[in-house]
């Protein structure tokens, strides 16, 4: 076994935790990237390039610093290193290793003859390669998307993993949003990129480091950081993760779409309804902008395991009412929720939606979309009578040539709204669906995605090609 091997061997053994992190040669990390080739290349931030290692029985994530402003303190990265070697979580991105190398290297300068030594540096982090990526390329609304039991899961995944950041290791992780948790194979939640956050020794910043959306305001505004600044972030994800955005909730609008995606289906209990409505109070009270009335990670953990704690208790109850006052559907059921144009130079493509009404209510809708494509809606405000259903057809008008890039993606937007049953669809005004008081107005987004036609690459003799019109038959070749 030569030297790489054992190296490689390594690694293995920091992966599936029977060695601890370690100093790691320049050369291996080049060795296991392919020298930071751009084909390794997986992701690329403020801080730093992240590449994927391969390894002969496994792969890691190798995070090439950024030298800046920010990263050029050998100070800050020792402290931060020291920080995550003593870190093992199950819900912690592994830490496996670091590089910290420096070279000077003899340069020309000026006039001939001249040379100056210039230092060059480099400061690399090695962690476990999550393979489904992170959590931002998974929000959706909750029409679409993860199931309920997996969005659950990943919040508890992140809170135990903050926790134990917190109260175990007293590192608050300044930077918590969903592009930094990684999900595994198993839809596990591991809490990632807190590589530049700090020791809790006092409630000052250093360097700021935050994402509008999910920055608490004492912190965007002052500077002033604690625990409670990542529990900020942390209601935020919470509100993101069962509704699909940021903002405040109206916590019967969600209950009632999440009732319409499980139908008359099992998934629907009693319990789940009070996981949803307990997660979005916990949500919203980390959100406080005073941060003295924002809960402890300890203690919102202390209440999901009450939460949890009730289960048996709301199964064995007939009182799901009073959990749920949604139980019936009354919502417009819209399928499919995305809709796939392929490109096809010159000529009109269309797709069709089926808005079905299973209520006993009329109930009026209109379709927008600000895309700048040209699209054609044939009935684009109808009034859908009780117990029917009616087809739109959306037509993506000839084009002489596709939209830069690969993809290209839009949406449109549904809203609709009860109405009486003496209007008709002449009658639909934008005025219909602003919110009121006491007025419900559902929204559906329907994602548009356009894909490149598809060339199949046939590795067949052309002698065995039969060409028409509209396909290309393929037929065996003679037998010998």
């Amino acid at each position: 076994m030569d030297d790489s091997d054992m190296e490689h061997d390594l690694l293995e053994h920091i992966l599936d935790g029977s060695m601890k992190p370690r100093d790691l040669p320049l050369s291996l990390l080049k060795n296991i990237t392919g020298n930071f080739s751009e084909k390794r290349k997986i992701g690329e931030g403020g801080f730093g390039i992240v590449y994927r290692g391969a390894l002969p029985n496994a792969e890691v994530a190798v995070k090439r610093i950024i030298k800046n402003v920010q990263t050029n303190d050998e100070n800050l990265f020792r402290r931060e290193v020291d920080s995550m070697m003593e870190v093992n979580h199950q819900n912690i991105v592994r830490f496996i290793g670091f590089c910290s190398n420096t070279e000077h290297k003899r340069i020309q300068h000026g006039v001939p003859g001249g040379y100056i030594y210039a230092e060059a540096r480099e400061r690399i982090l090695c962690f476990e390669y999550i393979s489904n990526g992170s959590l931002d390329k998974y929000i959706t609304d909750e029409l679409r998307g993860l199931e309920w039991d997996t969005r659950y899961n990943i919040i508890k995944g992140i809170c135990d993993g903050l926790e134990y950041l917190h109260m175990k290791k007293h590192i608050i992780h300044m930077d918590l949003k969903p592009a930094n948790v990684l999900l595994d194979n198993h839809m596990v939640a591991k809490i990632t990129d807190f590589g530049l956050a700090r020791m809790d020794g006092n409630s000052h910043t250093t360097n700021q480091v935050f994402t509008l959306g999910y920055c608490a305001p004492e912190y965007l505004l002052g500077g002033r950081m604690s625990v409670k600044s990542d529990v900020y972030s942390l209601g935020v994800i919470i509100i993101e993760l069962v509704m699909g955005r940021r903002g405040t909730p109206d916590i019967n609008n969600v209950l009632r779409r999440w009732r319409h995606r499980w139908g008359k289906s099992a998934n629907g209990t009693p319990f789940r309804y009070q996981q949803i409505a307990k997660l979005v109070e916990i949500g919203l009270c980390c959100q406080e902008d005073d941060l003295y009335k924002r809960p402890f990670i300890s203690e919102i953990i202390r209440d999901i395991k009450e939460l949890e704690s009730t289960d048996r208790e709301i199964s064995n109850t007939n009182e799901s009412g009073k959990i749920s006052p949604y139980w019936e559907d009354d919502m417009l059921g819209v399928k499919p929720l995305e809709l796939r144009f392929p490109f096809v130079l010159n000529k009109e493509i269309s797709c069709t939606l089926e808005v079905t009404n299973g209520t006993n209510s009329y109930i009026a809708f209109n379709i927008e979309t600000m895309s700048p494509l040209p699209y054609c809606i044939k009935a684009n405000k109808v009034i859908v009578p009780p117990q029917s259903k009616c087809s739109v057809n959306i037509t993506l008008q000839p084009l002489d040539k596709v939209p830069e890039g690969k993809q290209y993606s839009d949406n449109f937007i549904i809203r609709s709204t009860k109405v009486s049953e003496c209007l008709t669809s002449e009658d639909i005004t934008e005025d219909m669906f602003n919110l009121e008081e006491g007025k419900v107005v559902d929204e559906v987004t329907l994602t548009v995605v356009h894909d490149e036609p598809f060339e199949p690459h046939v590795d067949l003799p052309l002698e065995s090609l039969t060409i028409s019109d509209k396909f290309i038959f393929l037929k065996r070749p003679d037998p010998v």
